[in-house]
């Protein structure tokens, strides 16, 4: 995102359309907290955003993966710096948590110099309630899904054209709430990009609806992960990328790969298969909704009762916080913990099948390898040696066998 940014800065709309990177930018950017700054009645552009939080953000370490905030202010400061977006308004920015409902919800708009609207909702940040929220997607519509309908039906006019994105469950709510907002609204979304978000649980929206807005929507994956894969729902365009992290790293949109204007495509086959994508669909799979729903409110109570309430808190407990946990987890219902094994066994089994077919292919590729490296060897060996016996057929006409040997 910041070599696109480099590179593309003084470019105005007109000179570059809209494309998937300026998409993965600002699903970035609604990652700061603008509370105060940005209200629903009030505009501000993105350089003006940039200087009100400078002496805020100035100096932290934009560490993609243990720090999602400061990286979205990374994102911002060269956004509001750049000719392309620093004159760009937002508005109508709404955040909201809350524990009773297990509620984590973000958005904002975007006026773009093409006279379109972006609608950018929020991913999962940084605290316990969001992970919760984005599990209970699995057996349930969710708080934030229903907040996301809201705010689009109470904010978008029939008279502009709009972009519904997101990264992650923001993804999730840009499909959600354009499926559900209504057809007045619905016609005047010209794009839905989901960046690596869950699709739409079975049961929580009509099909014919969907295929009225599935030309306009599309899902980009990067290949080693498998949050995009949680309900995929085909869409018409799926663009598969290359990341520099494996696996659940590859999630953050900082490690995916663009040339230029241009998302780096990536294997596809190996997305099909990828161990995450499989583990996840083995355990929705062979798992019922209220198993699901039991285990996540078994799990988030232990992690309530071990006085955990963010993820930054999860990564740097280390191993007495591990031992915590695990103490806690101990103490779930029977029906829970059967939940949390089946949940393991999904990825170990995988895991195992995996190995050992990479074991197997290994073997056999070093077997053919070997073959031709020993038949090689052979001929280079036979040539080379001078006490090398040749056949008959091989002499020279009039030669004898001895005389050759001599």
């Amino acid at each position: 995102m910041f070599d696109y940014l480099e590179l593309y800065q003084e470019r105005s709309f007109k000179e570059e359309p809209f494309n998937d990177t300026d998409n993965m930018l600002l699903s970035q950017v609604v990652y700061v907290p603008f509370d105060q700054l940005v209200q629903e009645k009030k505009k501000i552009t993105m350089a003006d955003a940039y200087e009100e939080l400078k002496e805020v953000y100035d100096g932290l370490d934009p560490d993609y993966y243990r720090n999602v905030e400061a990286l979205s202010y990374e994102v911002l400061k060269r956004m509001g710096q750049s000719r392309r977006f620093g004159q760009c308004l937002m508005h109508h920015y709404v955040s909201r948590r809350s524990k009773a409902t297990s509620e984590q919800f973000a958005v904002m708009m975007i006026d773009l110099p093409d006279n379109t609207t972006v609608v950018s909702f929020r991913g999962t940040d940084d605290t316990l309630i969001g992970w919760k929220e984005d599990l209970m997607l699995s057996y349930r519509d969710i708080q934030s899904q229903l907040e996301a309908v809201a705010y689009v039906r109470r904010n978008c006019s029939i008279f502009r054209k709009y972009r519904f994105i997101g990264h992650s469950k923001g993804g999730n709510l840009a499909i959600y709430a354009a499926v559900h907002c209504g057809s007045l609204i619905r016609r005047n979304i010209i794009q839905i990009i989901s960046n690596d978000g869950p699709g739409l649980r079975p049961g929580s929206y009509d099909s014919r609806i969907y295929q009225k807005i599935a030309q306009r929507y599309s899902l980009i994956v990067p290949e080693k992960d498998g949050v995009g894969t949680i309900y995929e729902i085909a869409p018409k365009k799926t663009a598969v990328l290359t990341s520099t992290r494996n696996m659940v790293l590859s999630h953050s949109m900082i490690t995916w790969q663009v040339d230029g204007n241009r998302l780096i495509p990536a294997d596809r086959v190996r997305y099909e298969t990828g161990l995450n994508r499989k583990a996840i669909l083995q355990f929705l799979n062979e798992t019922t909704a209220k198993q699901r729903e039991v285990f996540v409110k078994e799990l988030f109570d232990c992690f309530d009762d071990a006085g955990i309430h963010t993820v930054s808190q999860l990564s740097s407990g280390g191993v007495p916080l591990f031992i915590r946990i695990l103490k806690e987890m101990s103490e779930m219902n029977s029906e829970a913990k059967g939940i949390a094994v089946k949940m393991f066994q999904s990825y170990s089994e995988i895991l195992q099948r995996d190995f050992s077919d990479q074991v197997i292919k290994k073997k056999d590729s070093l077997k053919s390898k070997a073959f031709a490296a020993g038949n090689t060897v052979s001929e280079i060996v036979g040539e080379r040696n001078p006490f090398h016996k040749k056949k008959k057929d091989d002499l020279p006409v009039g030669t004898d066998e001895k005389t050759e040997e001599l």
